[in-house]
């Protein structure tokens, strides 16, 4: 049974990760070519009328990838915590780049990436000073989003995105998947520096193998990847008192999404047991954060990604367990944009979604709860 087992999970995890990816390519937008083989856009057709002209089938085919994935990933996690072996890289990286090559399909954010390196090179313009929608004859603008905003990342991501740009001589597709597959390294950073930290296989696999985390840091291609694999990789080495790199680490963080300032506290602390409150403290203002960010529903599902390696820094099983809930309620905030295409809905609505699996995993482990607490009480 246990043969079984080992080679049944690393094939659900790739059969599943392959059908997020033909499911991807029906969020292709009408005005993007990627490809002019025929066979490639037959099939990107295809995919399309099953995304956006059958939207009840869509919604039912993403909740099933949902459910499943989220299925397959407690069972390996399961497996994960009876056997004490090595991390599998060759099965998670194996999984992780086929997510690499799916497309962007709940979000257009890597586009606007992408469009930075253009405007600096392309077009001499200041991202920060000039907005995409003042080039109109430019031909991404008709798929892309958020035309109307000047870049808000920061001056080492707009650096960053240049050698892409030039690497493929501004040719969209390859630059794309060239970005994508950037990912991957970071993505595999994040995971190696947990283990720096004396995060368990388990606790890696968590990170690893968490679909939120597949589809937004390699599929939708979020900067956010960047940014907590550097922080991390501060932290690890701030650990091991070699602060000039940690600093140089934290101020590349920094410089991609100034977030990681709200992390800065648990650099400077020596102490280990202030470091573990600390953290704490962290992911639980960051997992309340929607109810007091513009009302909930313009909270962004992928922002949820940046608890997921926090909780298996901590390692905390019960932790762990409510922080997966909290990413399967991250995928629930898109149901309206799959069923309806549009963003409706109200802020109860939205903190529902998200929070109504956190309430059932809160529920379940109740008495787990109060049991440490009593526990801790009685040692105090």
């Amino acid at each position: 049974m246990t043969s079984v087992r080992r080679f049944l999970l690393p094939g659900c995890g790739l059969v599943l990760a392959l059908a997020w990816l033909v499911y991807s390519y029906g969020f292709v937008d009408f005005n993007l070519t990627l490809a002019s083989h025929p066979l490639v856009n037959g099939f990107i057709s295809w995919s399309q009328q099953l995304a956006m002209f059958d939207r009840p089938m869509s919604l039912s085919v993403y909740l099933f990838l949902v459910i499943a994935s989220f299925f397959c990933y407690w069972l390996a996690l399961r497996l994960a915590a009876r056997r004490n072996h090595q991390f599998p890289w060759k099965i998670v990286l194996t999984i992780a780049l086929v997510f690499v090559f799916a497309f962007p399909l709940l979000s257009s954010d890597v586009f606007k990436y992408l469009f930075v390196a253009k405007e600096v090179l392309v077009y001499h313009a200041n991202p920060y000073l000039v907005t995409p929608q003042e080039f109109p004859a430019d031909t991404w603008l008709r798929f892309m989003r958020w035309i109307h905003t000047p870049s808000p990342y920061g001056p080492v991501f707009t650096g960053y995105t240049l050698p892409f740009y030039l690497a493929t001589l501004g040719k969209f597709t390859p630059m794309l998947y060239l970005y994508k597959l950037a990912q991957l390294g970071w993505y595999a950073l994040t995971i190696w520096s947990l283990g720096r930290l004396g995060a368990s296989v388990k606790a890696r696999l968590f990170f690893a193998l968490n679909p939120l985390v597949l589809v937004e840091w390699l599929s939708s291609a979020h900067n956010d990847a960047i940014m907590i694999s550097l922080f991390l990789l501060a932290f690890s080495l701030a650990v091991r008192r070699r602060y000039l790199w940690s600093l140089g680490s934290l101020l590349l963080s920094l410089g991609v999404k100034y977030v990681t300032g709200f992390f800065l506290p648990l650099i400077f602390l020596v102490k280990p047991r202030s470091r573990v409150v600390v953290t704490y403290l962290s992911l639980l203002a960051l997992a309340l954060a929607p109810l007091v960010y513009h009302y909930s529903y313009q909270y962004q599902p992928w922002y949820v990604t940046w608890l997921v390696p926090i909780a298996a820094m901590l390692g905390n099983p019960i932790v762990m367990w409510m922080i997966g809930a909290y990413t399967f309620g991250a995928f629930l905030r898109y149901i309206p944009f799959i069923s309806l295409g549009l963003w409706e809905g109200s802020p109860a609505y939205f903190a529902w979604l998200t929070f109504g699996p956190v309430l059932v995993s809160i529920i379940i482990f109740l008495p787990q709860i109060l049991s440490r607490v009593r526990k801790t009480q009685n040692q105090l």
